[in-house]
């Protein structure tokens, strides 16, 4: 079985009868969240559950699409992976999922139904967008100005594995000690679990392909991918890995900041039980990807530092076409254009500081010694 119920049914009475575990308190917020959680959860699960089993009954073509040279982009979080993403997702050889397709749309009936409705909506003035976009600007006013999240942009796809029980976004909602395995996917999921998982996995890109493109190549961003670098590789031999390093006096409080926004969305705690919780789960995000990314040829990937495609976004991503063997369009080269214009003049409204979440300098970089030394970053903040 792939849906890991005994995992979720462990979590969720967990969640009950021992929160006290996860440092955070029993407030109204967390008894409302564990109270629908079955409601919502159980109802979106049935519904795309029997939608995956029609596929193989409806469109069992879908797993005979080749997934050609699929590239993922991994990386700390907050080291320009999203950008990253969205540059290149602009490039029409590559398809990406996007949100409404990851949570709503896992199967190709529903992509095939919503991209009709969309149809559908579009002939009429699209009231339906209009009342979406609404909607997301409330639901998601507090991350905008981190992260854009939004249905209609592609996504960290890692979100996906919700529908298993076995994405590390879980950890949000059930912070419990069991779920940090999926922050070191390679080494703490059993192999087992770890094969289906990735095999699942797998069937959603190709339903994904079989509907935008089976002649396109796949593009995933997540940070998470971080911890399955050997696993994408077992699953896709044809993979390219992107990833993005940067300074770790920015990228710690700025990675704490984003998960915390996400952790508090279902829980309640201290600052500094949040920043421990978050710096146990992702540091191995800094390390784990260079020491096996070394380990492999250089035309299957790539590891470059945040300025490098902040300063100039259009030469980085055609260092990227240039070792992957990816054409450049005149097209696509007027775009980039554009956005490396557009970096040149973009400043940050953000500025985080290691004090405000309680870490030390001379600590940080003790714990990531062999990232200051490798790329050369100031060791003083």
């Amino acid at each position: 079985m792939t849906f890991n119920f005994r995992l979720m049914l462990r979590m969720y009475f967990k969640s009950i009868f021992a929160y006290h575990e996860t440092g955070a308190r029993f407030t109204f917020k967390r008894f409302i969240f564990v109270l629908s959680f079955p409601i919502w959860y159980g109802f979106l699960e049935i519904t795309n559950w029997i939608c995956l089993f029609l596929d193989e009954i409806i469109f069992p073509g879908y797993r005979n699409v080749e997934i050609k040279k699929p590239v993922f982009i991994a990386g700390f979080p907050r080291s320009g992976t999203t950008y990253l993403h969205r540059l290149m997702d602009n490039d029409s050889q590559f398809s990406s999922l996007k949100l409404w397709e990851i949570i709503f749309a896992p199967s190709i009936i529903q992509k095939k139904f919503f991209r009709q409705l969309g149809r559908l909506d579009r002939a009429m003035g699209k009231p339906l967008y209009r009342m979406a976009i609404a909607v997301e600007d409330k639901v998601f006013a507090g991350s905008r100005s981190m992260h854009k999240i939004s249905h209609f942009e592609a996504e960290e796809d890692e979100i996906i594995l919700i529908h298993v029980f076995s994405s590390l976004f879980l950890t949000f909602m059930f912070p419990f000690d069991e779920m940090n395995q999926f922050s070191r996917f390679d080494t703490d999921v059993s192999p087992e679990r770890r094969k289906k998982i990735m095999k699942f996995y797998k069937k959603c890109v190709q339903r994904h392909l079989y509907v935008f493109g089976p002649e396109k190549h796949f593009l995933s961003k997540n940070p998470a991918s971080s911890s399955k670098i050997n696993s994408i590789y077992e699953t896709f031999p044809d993979a390219r890995i992107i990833c993005t390093v940067r300074q770790p006096f920015e990228a710690l409080p700025s990675a704490i900041s984003w998960v915390s926004y996400g952790f508090n969305q279902f829980n309640t705690a201290d600052q500094t039980v949040v920043t421990e919780k978050i710096l146990s789960l992702i540091s191995h995000f800094y390390t784990y990807p260079l020491e096996q990314l070394d380990k492999r040829p250089e035309s299957c990937r790539i590891i470059e530092i945040y300025d490098n495609l902040i300063c100039d976004p259009g030469a980085f991503v055609k260092t990227v076409y240039n070792r992957f063997g990816f054409i450049l369009s005149e097209e696509y080269q007027q775009y980039l254009d554009r956005e490396t214009d557009k970096s040149k003049k973009y400043q940050s409204k953000h500025s985080y500081s290691l004090d405000q979440y309680g870490l030390d300098n001379e600590q940080v970089v003790s714990d990531f010694k062999p990232i200051f030394e490798r790329f050369g970053f100031e060791s003083v903040n």
